[in-house]
């Protein structure tokens, strides 16, 4: 027979809530820092003859973390994407440089200590800033053509899925650490403004990091 909760169970159960919850909040902080590294970026679905491109990304991130595995992490990247394509007689490259801004939810492996690795996935907003068409040659017939802004062959706007993992070691002081992320990211959107074609960014990143503790730590309190 169902009975209904007294006063008491209810005042205990809520004082174990609110604990916890306070718990929870007062392991949690924030932290930001400087990022750069490489990408290796080429294009896909319907593009074919295209090849690896190394750029550049470089940029800062704001992480919030906690003690109980979850965090979640923004950044702000300059990041050069792109495509090397040689197929038969003819090879050029293709440069697009956008303003990135991955959100990603992070996974952390350890509860505590110096070494909190993590594993984190979310979208990823590209916001084109130019194009750039360069280095194309033909040998049959023999053809160097000019480079030339492509800016307006591309949409402005990329969106894409990123999935990775994070290795994170203590700073050189209290609440400072290095951080090392490798990611994949995978474009969902249409980049190209050509109606006949479906082409997308295909990313491979490697980043370094490091990151500062910003505001006051909470600790957990036993």
């Amino acid at each position: 027979m169902f009975r209904p909760i007294s006063v008491r169970s209810t005042f205990l159960l809520s004082i174990l809530i609110f604990g916890s919850l306070s718990a929870t909040y007062a392991q949690q902080r924030f932290s930001a820092g400087p990022r750069v590294g490489l990408n290796m970026s080429t294009f896909g679905r319907d593009a074919s003859g295209y090849t690896l491109r190394p750029g550049l990304t470089a940029g800062a991130f704001l992480m919030y973390s906690s003690l109980n595995h979850f965090g979640i992490s923004g950044d702000v990247l300059y990041s050069q994407m792109g495509a090397k394509y040689a197929q038969g007689n003819t090879s050029f490259k293709q440069r697009i440089n956008y303003l990135e801004i991955p959100v990603a939810l992070r996974y952390f492996l350890t509860l505590s200590g110096n070494f909190r690795p993590n594993l984190f996935f979310g979208p990823s907003l590209g916001i084109k800033l130019n194009a750039k068409f360069t280095d194309f040659t033909s040998t049959n017939p023999v053809i160097t053509a000019r480079d030339f802004d492509s800016s307006n062959q591309f949409n402005n706007l990329d969106l894409g899925l990123i999935a990775g993992f994070q290795l994170n070691f203590k700073g050189l002081a209290e609440r400072q650490h290095f951080l090392i992320d490798a990611r994949y990211r995978y474009g969902l959107s249409d980049i190209t403004i050509d109606p006949n074609q479906n082409v997308n960014n295909s990313t491979i990143t490697l980043t370094l990091g490091y990151s500062f503790g910003v505001g006051p730590e909470y600790r957990s309190r036993r």
